[in-house]
């Protein structure tokens, strides 16, 4: 499963090149292009394709705090999310969902932004 996870983000960033003409990496500048992109999907987008949607950048966005806080993946009751340590855990895929859902009071670039401070004081 971590393998398709990864292979999902790289998706994103392979259309970001080839569609868009630009490059996405795992940072808060590719956390931003996503956030716009989900702003749209929630506002005009297809809802047919909510499911391909949250899998594809749930995983773009998991590997942006895996890659720019140093956390790892690792499955949770049953799904996938990152984590920090066994205490601390952040679920990309339901954030996604929620900016679909809620839109912009939802946002996936708020949610990269707070992780140093929410975790920041916990002791490991």
């Amino acid at each position: 499963m971590l393998e398709l996870i990864q292979s999902n983000a790289e998706l994103v960033r392979e259309i970001g090149r080839k569609m868009l003409g630009r490059e996405i990496a795992y940072d808060l500048d590719g956390v931003t292009w996503l956030d716009g992109f989900l702003q749209r999907q929630h506002e005009q987008g297809d809802p047919g394709l909510r499911d391909q949607l949250v899998s594809v950048c749930g995983s773009f966005l998991g590997e942006c705090i895996v890659q720019s806080y140093g956390w790892s993946w690792t499955g949770d009751n049953g799904g996938w999310c990152v984590c920090k340590d066994q205490d601390n855990a952040a679920y990309p895929f339901a954030k996604v969902d929620k900016q679909l859902e809620f839109g912009s009071e939802d946002s996936v670039l708020s949610f990269f932004t707070s992780i140093p401070l929410v975790f920041a004081g916990s002791n490991h």
